[in-house]
């Protein structure tokens, strides 16, 4: 399992000038409101990241999947936690079953075609099949390889998880954010100024 966490926070110089500057209740509501302000909008921007730069499937992820932790007055910084481990190719993912000469594909980033999955030597390829489970009749159908020339063992191919796409779009979108979040404080430093 991968956690990633994203804070949205205020660094301790800025909140001490901040408390220098007087009217501190006031002061430090409007600052928690910032950071508050600025994570919701982070959250949604990161769902939205995911949605359209990935194909994970919208039962793998939805927006209650980033879990928001507000700012206080007592403690300026919100944070955003974002659970998940690898995500099954098959039922995560656009896929494509086997055929006869071709292995079973798989695409997790939008636009990139659908990819056949197979080991660098290019004879064990990924196919689909269902495995017993232990309980009578009921099969798990999902996208399986070889580990080797035998028949078995075989394993289950993934796909990244939720928690591994956020960080990735997080990733692009974090100077833009971090300099939206200076120029509120600066708004806010003149307001207080003033």
């Amino acid at each position: 399992m991968r956690i990633v966490t994203i804070r949205a926070e205020v660094s301790n110089d800025t909140a001490a000038f901040f408390d220098a500057a007087g009217k501190e209740k006031q002061v430090r509501k409007e600052l928690k409101n910032a950071v508050n302000d600025m994570a919701k909008k982070l959250k949604g921007e990161l769902y939205d990241g995911v949605k359209s730069s990935y194909t994970i499937k919208s039962g793998q992820f939805r927006k209650s999947d980033i879990r928001l932790k507000k700012a206080t007055s007592s403690r300026i910084s919100a944070l955003l936690t974002i659970e998940g481990g690898p995500v099954s190719a098959r039922s995560g993912y656009r896929s494509r079953k086997n055929s006869a000469r071709n292995a079973a594909k798989i695409e997790v980033k939008k636009g990139s075609g659908l990819k056949e999955i197979k080991m660098k030597s290019g004879n064990l390829k990924a196919f689909v099949t269902g495995v017993d489970t232990g309980h009578t009749g009921v099969n798990h159908i999902d996208i399986f390889q070889r580990k080797g020339k035998g028949r078995f063992p075989i394993k289950t191919i993934y796909g990244p998880g939720r928690a591994k796409l956020s960080e990735g779009v997080y990733e692009e979108l974090r100077e833009q954010k971090e300099s939206e979040l200076s120029r509120r404080l600066d708004a806010l430093a003149a307001r207080v100024m003033k």
